[in-house]
């Protein structure tokens, strides 16, 4: 099964103006054989104006179960959170309609003590200038952005931490196939955030076999004019899933 599978994108359905459109990308992931849907928090921050969406057996359906993110304090907003992190803990019935279009990432995932020890790695997720909508349907496609991790230097000059969140070089205008090293104009990353960022195993930086890398952290943000993505490693999701799980998720099974 190819890693990319787990990639759900997601919509939100909002009041005003009345409309539903692609804002993120989640991961589908079974953590401890329960199935869960991973992202960015900016994103579910959008459910104060509306229900979230992703594509399921029933049509676009909104995601059911236990919601946790990070809390801000009063004169904080999002984009002063260096972590950006939120997950929902699937209904097994909600995690099983979505098994119609996408598999759950089992396994496949690395716990990293320092995102220096980085090489190559790709971000994956739905950029929303690939969302597109006829009649009551709407289509979706991936898109793959490949570089190379950052070194201390760089999350020093940014106040970000190597053991907490993932920098990665990616200039848009810059962009090469790895394949050929031909130019190429991928998409814009908006619509990216929540997505995967998956590491490539020294020997493999330029296989397109998508058995070989392992997702180490998720997508929260795009510096353009720096040419960075930005991240967060797996280690804050899993604990904070730890913590929904002494809750009990809510209820939720």
């Amino acid at each position: 099964m190819e890693v990319d599978s787990c990639l759900v994108p997601i919509f939100i359905e909002a009041a005003v103006p009345k409309q539903i459109k692609q804002i993120g990308t989640g991961i589908f992931l079974d953590f401890q054989s329960a199935p869960f849907l991973l992202t960015a928090a900016h994103v579910t921050d959008e459910m104060g104006i509306g229900r979230l969406l992703v594509p399921t057996i029933n049509g676009l359906s909104e995601i059911e179960g236990y919601h946790a993110h990070i809390d801000l304090l009063p004169e904080l907003t999002r984009s002063d959170d260096s972590v950006d992190m939120a997950y929902f803990r699937l209904t097994s019935d909600f995690a099983r309609s979505l098994c119609s279009y996408f598999y759950p990432l089992i396994g496949k995932t690395e716990l990293l003590t320092s995102s220096l020890e980085l090489g190559v790695v790709s971000v994956v997720g739905y950029p929303a200038s690939k969302a597109k909508r006829k009649a009551s349907k709407f289509t979706s496609e991936l898109a793959y952005y490949r570089g190379v991790a950052a070194d201390q230097e760089v999350y020093d000059l940014h106040d970000f931490l190597y053991d907490e969140n993932i920098i990665v070089h990616f200039h848009n205008k810059r962009a090469v196939n790895p394949e050929n090293g031909k130019s190429i104009n991928p998409p814009s990353p908006r619509g990216v955030s929540g997505g995967a960022i998956f590491s490539w195993p020294e020997g493999h930086e330029v296989s397109q076999d998508w058995s070989k890398p392992k997702l180490v952290g998720i997508l929260h943000s795009y510096k353009a004019k720096e040419g960075l993505f930005i991240g967060t490693t797996l280690l804050p999701y899993f604990a904070a899933i730890q913590l929904g799980s002494m809750k009990g998720f809510g209820g939720v099974t």
